[in-house]
C-alpha cells in the first residue's frame, strides 16, 4: 500500500500546477482520499488493520491487493481529471469568500461531519460489535476514555471516525466546487456562480445531519430509543426492595467469599450436547465442575445460564448489577452521565451493595483486576460501596510486579492476575477477619481475545483458543485454592459479566438458540437446589451470593433480585423475560431521583 501511495502521489504531483500551494494541497488531499478509501474498503471486507499495518499491504488477505490497486485508480482518475480541468481553466474560482461565508461553510461542514459520524458510529457499534443495545451505547459515550483499551479507541478512529471524515470531505468538496467555482463542461455548457449561496450550504448541512441521525436511529432501533428516552416504567416502585431495610442474619462462622467476574463468559461456549452452541466444548473444566461439583443455575434442563438484561450488559454495569441487585444506566434525561450522581465523588449513591453488607459484618475486601480500575468508575463504586482495597494495573506497577512501561491488552494478562490472586488470598487469609476477594478477568474480551505465546492453537480460531485457555487457567487456580487451609470456609462464585461482543464469533449460530451468561457456585452448603429451567438475570446474583454464604434473607429478595436458592420466583419468572427487559430499558423517575442521584430512597 505504501508503494502504491508513493506512486499515486508522484502521478498527481506531475499533473498538479507548479505552485507550491497547489502541489501541497493536491498531495495532502490525494493521500487522505487514498488512505481513508483503502481503510474503508478493508473494513467492508472485514480486514483488520491497526496503526502498525495501516500503510502496509495485508498479505494474509487475497482481497487486500485488489483493494490497494483499485482504490488508487478510483482516487487517482477523478483527481487527475480535476487537476487537468483547473490547468485548462475549465474550473475557475469565481468567488472570494468573505468571513461570513467561511463561517457558514465551516458550520455546514460540522453538520455534515456530525451526521456522517452519527451513522458510521452506530453502524460500527451495532454490526462491528456484537450484542449492543442503546443503553450500552449511551453508557459508553458518557464515560471518560481514561483506562479504556487503546485497541478499541484505535478501532474507532480507523473505522467510523475515518469513514465519517472521508464522506464529509467528499461532500464538502462538491459543495465548495459548486458554490465557489464556475465549471466549463465538455459539451460547451458552463455552470456559472454569481454569488455564494448560504442557504444551499446550510440546507446541505442540515440534510446531512438529519439523514445521519435518522439512519443511526434505524441501525440502533427506533423501539429501543423510544423506550429509553420517552417511555416510563414503574417496575422500581412495584418491585424494588431496599436492602438497607431487610433483615440479614449471618451464620456464627462467617464464610469467606471469592467472586470471579469472567469477561464475556457464556455457557454458549460449551458443546451442543451439553447445552452450548459449539461443535466442541471450549469449557471442559468449567462444564465438568458444573455437572459434578458446583451448583450451576440454568435456563434449560441442560447447562445454560443467566439471561442478559439492559443495565447489566457491559462489564461495569454487570458488576454493579450482580453486587447491588440494580441495573446501571445513565440518567433517562438528556444530560451526560459520568458514572456518578449529583456530585462527581458519588457513584450510584442510592444503591446498597454486597460490599456494604460485608463491610458492616467486618469483612476485609479487595478488588483485583488487571486493567485500570478507574475505567467506567469501577474504583469509585467498589471504594464507596464496601471500602474495597483496589489492586489494579496501577497497583501492580507500584508494587514492582510489572515494569512501568508494561502494558498489554487492557493492562496485564490473566496469567499474572491469577498469580497475584494467590498472594492476595494468602494475605487476606492470614488476618482474623473473614474476607471477600472480587476479581475480573480480561483475556476473553472482544475482539478475538488476548492470546499469549503460551496459548495453544487447538481450534484454528484465536477467540476459541483464548476461551479454552481461560478455562484451563481457572481450573489451575481453583485446584490451588482447594489445597489451601482457608478453602473449607470459602465459597467461590464464578460468573460471566455479559454475553460476548465479539462481532463474528456467533455468525453461524441458530437464531432460535438462547445465548446465556455462565455461572457457577462452588463450596456451598446448599442441597436440593432448583437449578434447572430458571429464568434469572444479573440482579438476582446479589441475594443469591449472600445466600450462598449461608446468610438468611428476610423475604428472599434484595433490590430487584431474588435468592435463587429460595422457593420464590424471580421477577423474570413472574413477568417474562421480554417484559422485564423492556421495562428495564424504559426511563424511571424513581430510579433517577432515589437510586442514581440520591443516597436515601424516598428523598
Amino acid at each position: 500500500m505504501l508503494i502504491v501511495l508513493i506512486l499515486l502521489l508522484l502521478f498527481v504531483l506531475k499533473q498538479a500546477p507548479a505552485t507550491k500551494k497547489a502541489r501541497v494541497f493536491s498531495a495532502v488531499y490525494t493521500a487522505f482520499l487514498y488512505v481513508s478509501g483503502v481503510l474503508f474498503f478493508y473494513n467492508q471486507a472485514n480486514i483488520s488493520v491497526g496503526w502498525g499495518n495501516a500503510l502496509l499491504p495485508i498479505t494474509d488477505f487475497p482481497m487486500s491487493g485488489w483493494i490497494v490497486i483499485g482504490t488508487a485508480l478510483l482516487v487517482g482518475g477523478p483527481v487527475a481529471v480535476m487537476i487537468r480541468m483547473i490547468k485548462e481553466k475549465k474550473i475557475k474560482v469565481a468567488l472570494v469568500l468573505t468571513k461570513r461565508n467561511w463561517v457558514n461553510l465551516i458550520f455546514s461542514a460540522l453538520l455534515i461531519f456530525g451526521g456522517a459520524l452519527a451513522y458510521t458510529s452506530s453502524l460500527w457499534a451495532m454490526k462491528g460489535i456484537g450484542n449492543m443495545r442503546v443503553d450500552q451505547i449511551v453508557f459508553a459515550m458518557t464515560q471518560p476514555l481514561t483506562g479504556s483499551d487503546p485497541g478499541q479507541i484505535q478501532a474507532f478512529i480507523l473505522q467510523p471516525f475515518l469513514q465519517a471524515l472521508l464522506w464529509s470531505v467528499l461532500v464538502l468538496s462538491l459543495l465548495v466546487l459548486f458554490t465557489t467555482c464556475s465549471i466549463q463542461f465538455g459539451n460547451g455548457r458552463e455552470y456559472r456562480v454569481k454569488q455564494f449561496r448560504s442557504r444551499v450550504t446550510l440546507m446541505v448541512g442540515l440534510l446531512a445531519v438529519v439523514s445521519g441521525i435518522s439512519m443511526s436511529a434505524k441501525e440502533i432501533g427506533y423501539a429501543d430509543i423510544k423506550s429509553y428516552y420517552f417511555e416510563n416504567t414503574e417496575i422500581y416502585e412495584a418491585s424494588y426492595v431496599d436492602p438497607k431495610e431487610v433483615a440479614l442474619t449471618f451464620p456464627k462462622q462467617k464464610r469467606n467469599l471469592v467472586y470471579i467476574f469472567l469477561e464475556s463468559m457464556e455457557s454458549s461456549y460449551m458443546s451442543t450436547e451439553l447445552g452450548g452452541s459449539q461443535p466442541y466444548n471450549l469449557l471442559p473444566n468449567l462444564s465438568n465442575l458444573a455437572e459434578t461439583e458446583g451448583i450451576h443455575f440454568s435456563n434449560t434442563n441442560t447447562l445454560g445460564g443467566m439471561l442478559q438484561v439492559p443495565g447489566a450488559n457491559q462489564t461495569a454495569s454487570s458488576m454493579v448489577a450482580q453486587t447491588s441487585g440494580l441495573p446501571l444506566r445513565p440518567s433517562s434525561g438528556f444530560e451526560l452521565f459520568d458514572g456518578s450522581g449529583k456530585n462527581s465523588a458519588e457513584y450510584f449513591p442510592g444503591a446498597y451493595s454486597i460490599g456494604e453488607v460485608l463491610e458492616k459484618e467486618g469483612y476485609n475486601q479487595t478488588l483485583l483486576i488487571g486493567s485500570k480500575a478507574e475505567f467506567a468508575g469501577r474504583d469509585q463504586y467498589f471504594q464507596q460501596h464496601g471500602n474495597y482495597e483496589i489492586r489494579d494495573y496501577y497497583w501492580a506497577v507500584e508494587q514492582g510486579l510489572i515494569p512501568e512501561d508494561y502494558y498489554v491488552w487492557w493492562g496485564y494478562e490473566d496469567e499474572k492476575l491469577f498469580d497475584y490472586a494467590k498472594d492476595t488470598l494468602n494475605e487476606l487469609a492470614a488476618k482474623e477477619e473473614p474476607f471477600n476477594l472480587t476479581m475480573l478477568t480480561a483475556d476473553t474480551h472482544f475482539e478475538d481475545g488476548y492470546a499469549t505465546e503460551e496459548t495453544p492453537d487447538l481450534f484454528g480460531d484465536q477467540y476459541s483458543n483464548v476461551i479454552h485457555a481461560s478455562d484451563r487457567q481457572l481450573k489451575e487456580f481453583l485446584s490451588w485454592m482447594k489445597q489451601q487451609p482457608f478453602y473449607d470456609n470459602t465459597t467461590v462464585i464464578l460468573c460471566g459479566d455479559h454475553l460476548t461482543m465479539d462481532s463474528d464469533f456467533f455468525d453461524d449460530l441458530d437464531p432460535e438458540y438462547q445465548r446465556t451468561v455462565f455461572n457457577l457456585f462452588l463450596n456451598t452448603d446448599k442441597q436440593q437446589v432448583a437449578d434447572k429451567n430458571r429464568q434469572f438475570s444479573a440482579v438476582d446474583l446479589f441475594p443469591t451470593t449472600l445466600s450462598a454464604l449461608n446468610v438468611k434473607i428476610s423475604g428472599d429478595r434484595l433490590g430487584l433480585g431474588t435468592d435463587l436458592f429460595s422457593d420464590k420466583p424471580t421477577i423474570i419468572e413472574q413477568m417474562g423475560y421480554d417484559t422485564f427487559s423492556s421495562e428495564l430499558m424504559k426511563r424511571s423517575k424513581f430510579y433517577d431521583e432515589n437510586l442514581l442521584l440520591s443516597d436515601e430512597v424516598g428523598n
